[in-house]
């Protein structure tokens, strides 16, 4: 008898990453504790079930059938000797023809998906089922919040029949490596070189020699071809490529200041970008929530709803540092309040908008003008006032070795502004910021832990923008 069963969570699990399916089966031990991210996404998965149940009860048509309740069954569970499948929703036709439904807190269906039902089928009907045709039950993306939720407008029962059909030999074949390789005695030793998650990768970290602490895939943008030729070569750390191997401009440069131990510090260039801005100058970081189903009118699944902005305003040259921020005390207060408070902090057309990744907090002012037309005026202003200080290290006119080719935040911080740190904080990153904020505002804490998280709260984004303040101060001193 085979020591380990395979469930669908399985197969895409040694689709993805082979040698860490193993270990989760034959090395519990070696797991990590559960992240909070993972976490939250569970129970947004779960969310989802819950109301994809509740929908089904309502009689929905699918395929031009109406569902009748009496013919459905959640989580039905089929096994074929070693494998496994569980389906969220099986609708019966008769005792042995039924039609399959995943449920997936998506707002599109991703390729992970075919591959999760063709396991589905594979499995019902090596049990003796005839599985008639296949759905993927996803979230309407042009969803948007009222009053009430509606669960016909907010789901999408798409047919993948087809596709589903022309996985299942394939399915078949990997289900099969799948289940020898999770019953290997041992793993060999070596690195995967398309895992994209090299850093956290269980298997590097115990089943291969250790990265350098500077490596080969620390390199931006680095193709897998280059990877390949680098590990036949033997060479894993930034310090042993050698001066003629093909890397583009940048990625050279990267590798020379490796090596070199030495920082590329373009002082006129510099110079030049902080002198176009002009005052006021404003340092501006916002924190958002996205959810399945947001708890505001007018947003969209997975939207980013804005609860909090801080505010670091400097008037004119040498002005005392000036701050202002507001949090969402509750998921129904709305946005518009903050977006009220803002506004009386930020000039409505002088001064320079600075933020750290353009990319995240200019699209976020776009939606919120879109919900909150009366706004509009004022945030078009705030975005064509936008300076990404970010640019400057992406751009390489200040490059360290020590930020590895990033222009995160929180590595250009310790290098610039060593006495500034986010490890003195409760909360010391984005993500558990959003999860926190989550829990405070859903009545899960207690009221003295709902204050000291609120409190955790304004000091995290406090510092974010602080952070940009001392940056932007040691950048004009050169």
């Amino acid at each position: 008898m085979l020591k380990h069963t395979l469930s669908k969570t399985d197969y895409i699990q040694f689709l993805n990453c082979p040698e860490e399916l193993w270990i989760s089966k034959n090395r519990k031990e070696l797991l990590p504790p559960f992240p909070i991210d993972a976490q939250h996404k569970v129970e947004q998965g779960k969310l989802v079930d819950k109301l994809a149940k509740e929908w089904l009860t309502q009689e929905p048509i699918i395929a031009d059938q109406k569902i009748k309740l009496p013919s459905v069954v959640f989580q039905k569970r089929a096994t074929k000797d070693a494998f496994v499948a569980i389906a969220d929703i099986v609708i019966f036709h008769t005792e042995k023809e039924c039609t399959l439904l995943e449920v997936k807190a998506s707002t599109h269906i991703k390729d992970e998906h075919y591959h999760d039902i063709a396991f589905q089928q594979m499995v019902f009907e090596a049990a003796g089922y005839q599985v008639r045709n296949t759905f993927i039950v996803h979230l309407n993306k042009e969803f948007r919040t009222k009053d009430r939720l509606d669960l016909n407008e907010f789901f999408v029962a798409e047919e993948v029949t087809t596709e589903v059909q022309d996985l299942l030999t394939e399915t078949e074949k990997n289900a099969n490596l799948a289940l020898g390789f999770i019953h290997k005695s041992e793993l060999p030793k070596g690195i995967n070189l398309k895992c994209s998650n090299k850093k956290k990768c269980l298997y590097l970290q115990h089943y291969s020699q250790p990265l350098p602490t500077y490596s080969i895939f620390d390199i931006r943008r680095i193709h897998i071809s280059k990877l390949e030729a680098l590990v036949a070569q033997g060479i894993y750390s930034v310090q042993d490529i050698p001066s003629d191997f093909d890397l583009s401009e940048k990625q050279r440069i990267q590798v020379d200041i490796a090596q070199q131990n030495k920082a590329i510090i373009e002082k006129e260039k510099i110079a030049e970008v902080l002198e176009s801005l002009r005052y006021p100058l404003y340092f501006l970081d916002y924190e958002t929530f996205s959810y399945v189903v947001p708890p505001q009118k007018g947003f969209q699944p997975y939207d980013q709803m804005v609860f909090q902005y801080s505010l670091h305003v400097i008037e004119e040259p040498n002005a005392p540092l000036k701050h202002y921020e507001y949090l969402l005390k509750t998921k129904t207060e709305s946005v518009e309040y903050l977006l009220a408070d803002l506004q009386k902090n930020i000039h409505p057309t002088e001064g320079t908008v600075i933020v750290w990744n353009e990319k995240f907090e200019k699209p976020r002012n776009e939606e919120m003008a879109a919900l909150f037309p009366q706004y509009k005026s004022f945030l078009t202003s705030v975005n064509d006032r936008v300076y990404d200080l970010m640019e400057i290290f992406w751009d390489g006119l200040y490059q360290h070795p020590t930020f590895k080719g990033s222009a995160s935040i929180k590595k250009v911080l310790p290098v610039l502004c060593p006495e500034l740190t986010y490890q003195d904080l409760d909360i010391q990153n984005g993500m558990a910021a959003v999860i926190k904020w989550h829990h405070m505002t859903d009545s899960r804490l207690l009221p003295e832990e709902a204050e000291k998280t609120f409190q955790d709260l304004l000091k995290y984004c406090h510092l974010d923008t602080l952070a940009m303040v001392r940056i932007w101060e040691e950048l004009s001193k050169i």
